[in-house]
């Protein structure tokens, strides 16, 4: 069999214009190296995208893990929120102040105690 490097040295001239032979065995080699390389050209290609991608995918999680623990230090710092955008520590100063209201009044109302803030 031929030696896949001396592939075109056969070369014969035919009226003046150099021409290669090929054989069929010499065709399926030339068709086998152009499968071979265009699959491994796809490979590195597919792996150059998701090395692209697992490095954009640990920034964006560092990013988020910093901004998670951003928010929950503020939340901590302010209180907890619910909907109403009303935190915990105002909640209690307004059951406080509803409390000390009806303790100033002389009514039977006035027996309004705050036992326990309870979340629903």
């Amino acid at each position: 069999m031929l030696n896949a490097l001396n592939l075109l040295q056969k070369v014969v001239d035919i009226d003046g214009e150099s021409v290669t032979i090929l054989t069929k065995a010499d065709a399926l080699i030339y068709a086998l190296v152009g499968f071979v390389v265009t699959f491994l050209g796809i490979v590195i290609i597919i792996g150059v995208i998701w090395l692209a991608g697992f490095i954009i995918r640990k920034a964006t999680a560092k990013r988020k893990a910093a901004a998670s623990m951003e928010e929950q230090y503020a939340a901590s710092a302010e209180g907890e929120t619910d909907a109403d955008g009303i935190g915990e520590a105002e909640r209690v100063a307004i059951i406080a102040a509803i409390a000390a209201y009806y303790e100033s009044e002389e009514t039977a109302v006035s027996e309004f105690k705050v036992r326990r803030i309870k979340r629903l």
